[in-house]
């Protein structure tokens, strides 16, 4: 029996993570979730007509949970952490607009609010160019909380990193704050790169450094002075590079090992400054992967275009034509 003709016979409860449940809930699909056992009763207790729609019960309280398991008999549902990736990509399209994700357009805001609740000496936000959320499912970064994040627009480098540092950018926002220091690292030059001066807005020429490896970026962090409130920017390499530049199939487990280790070494770095700091860490968008030889499906976002992740219509292949 399906888990959803299940549910519409019996309600059943479940216990999941409140940073996956909007993942879960995606890939679950049309079930309804009563916050408490209270809406519940107000519902099936109407006196009108309903329909059995399936119902699960996400994380009640301990009183609603012992009510539903000891007075009416509902069973508790065994989930995995996280829903795979191939149940992510089967339900995401036909839910995109519908689904309760976090979006990539409000990271920009979150952040705002998060800093000024807290208002850190050090508000740092390291982006990736080219990371997943299924990356770095694995990871375990002490202190970190894991969030998926929904690419709810064009998911190419310059549309994504624009979206994410938001329009006002990320500066602006955070001046009347109190964060009038900034400290930026890129690979680029503002004045060399037009998306590094968009990405960099406001940092003046001697608070922005261009850098080539992770360790210079702790080399600078290690002897900033941090006299007042400071933000810092990082912008570097992630995936992203290797599918454009590499002509066999790259060695990922070996390359997120070694992003995770700067990731690890960047927090160990704030934490020896002796500042309190919160660090946000995101990326521009992930990697389509096709490790099996599997079909790929494509869908057409844009017209006029010659990129595969977002052409109209037929190209050409060298073994034949791919149709978008």
């Amino acid at each position: 029996m399906e888990m959803k003709e299940q549910l519409r016979l019996t309600p059943c409860i479940v216990e999941i993570p409140e940073n996956y449940r909007a993942l879960w809930e995606l890939c679950l699909g049309d079930i309804w979730y009563p916050a408490s056992v209270e809406e519940w009763r107000e519902r099936i207790d109407s006196v009108e007509e309903i329909n059995p729609d399936p119902t699960l019960f996400i994380n009640p309280s301990p009183s609603d949970a012992e009510e539903l398991t000891q007075v009416f008999g509902f069973p508790t549902l065994e989930l995995p952490l996280l829903p795979t990736i191939a149940q992510v990509n089967e339900a995401l399209p036909e839910r995109f607009e519908a689904n309760s994700l976090f979006k990539q357009s409000n990271v920009a805001s979150r952040i705002t609010e998060q800093i000024d609740q807290e208002l850190p000496q050090i508000a740092a936000l390291l982006v990736f160019d080219g990371l997943s959320f299924y990356d770095v499912k694995d990871w375990e970064v002490p202190n970190a909380t894991l969030e998926p994040c929904l690419v709810d627009g064009l998911s190419v480098t310059d549309e994504a990193m624009r979206r994410l540092i938001g329009d006002p950018v990320l500066t602006h926002r955070l001046f009347p704050l109190g964060y009038s220091v900034r400290l930026g690292f890129s690979y680029w030059e503002r004045s060399s790169n037009a998306l590094t001066d968009k990405l960099f807005h406001q940092f003046p020429p001697n608070q922005l450094h261009r850098v080539t490896t992770a360790n210079e970026v702790l080399e600078t962090i290690s002897t900033a002075p941090w006299s007042t409130r400071t933000y810092v920017q990082v912008i570097r390499t992630g995936l992203d590079n290797i599918c454009h530049s590499h002509r066999e199939s790259p060695n990922r487990k070996n390359l997120l090992d070694g992003l995770k280790e700067d990731v690890i070494a960047l927090i160990a770095a704030l934490e020896e400054t002796g500042k309190s700091f919160r660090l946000f860490i995101t990326a521009d968008h992930g990697i389509l992967w096709d490790d099996e030889g599997n079909k790929l499906d494509i869908l057409p976002l844009a017209r006029e275009k010659y990129k595969a992740r977002y052409t109209e219509g037929e190209v050409a292949t060298g073994k034949g034509t791919l149709t978008l």
